[in-house]
């Protein structure tokens, strides 16, 4: 998507930095009004964000309202929640960020696949996004740390710039886990019903 914006915005360069910036926000524009999610979000507010005057916000909206195709894709727009700034220090799950060359993403997608299932390891959440481009990556979220043989098992493969590891750090020396009031959240947690029967 992010190659759509720059194809049409690639003579107006403050304009697309702001529309590039709602996209990577996940900041909509509906209607001719920007939208987080269900919140509207004012003119001011936007070009208080991107630090430009109001009037650059007006005529980036026009552009966009006139503009079919960044338009339908403005208006699919969603925020996300990246879990990797949650998991690690809170719940004690390793994420491991492959960053791939341009080129290579099938085989190293490929490759991760199958070094992860040699070790058995236990994988939470698994997301790859291929933009063609340096951005590209493979993420991975484990329930427990990986063994070093593995990260260094992934950072041999053809095709891999960086491995990045985000490793469980707790707040104040504990998990979020350890201290939480939810019974069931598995892996770390089983309801006390659940004991009971098992036992």
């Amino acid at each position: 998507m992010l190659l759509i914006l720059e194809e049409y915005f690639k003579n107006y360069p403050i304009k697309r930095r702001i529309v590039e910036g709602l996209y990577n926000l996940g900041i909509s524009v509906v209607d001719g009004r920007f939208y987080l999610g269900g919140m509207e979000i004012s003119i001011s507010e936007i070009a208080k964000a991107f630090r430009v005057n109001r009037r650059t916000v007006y005529d980036t909206l026009r552009f966009i309202e006139a503009t079919p195709q960044v338009k339908a894709v403005m208006e699919k727009i969603k925020p996300s929640v990246d879990i990797c700034d949650v998991v690690p220090p809170l719940m004690g799950h390793q994420v491991i960020t492959i960053r791939t060359t341009m080129g290579y993403f099938s085989r190293t997608l490929a490759a991760v696949g199958e070094i992860v299932s040699r070790y058995g390891c236990y994988i939470r959440e698994f997301t790859a996004k291929n933009y063609g481009s340096n951005d590209t990556f493979i993420r991975i979220i484990f329930f427990r740390p990986i063994p070093e043989r593995v990260i260094n098992d992934l950072s041999a493969i053809d095709g891999v710039r960086r491995v990045e590891i985000a490793s469980p750090e707790p707040l104040d020396g504990k998990l979020l886990c350890d201290i939480c009031e939810v019974k069931v959240c598995p892996p770390n947690k089983l309801s006390s019903g659940l004991k009971e029967i098992e036992e």
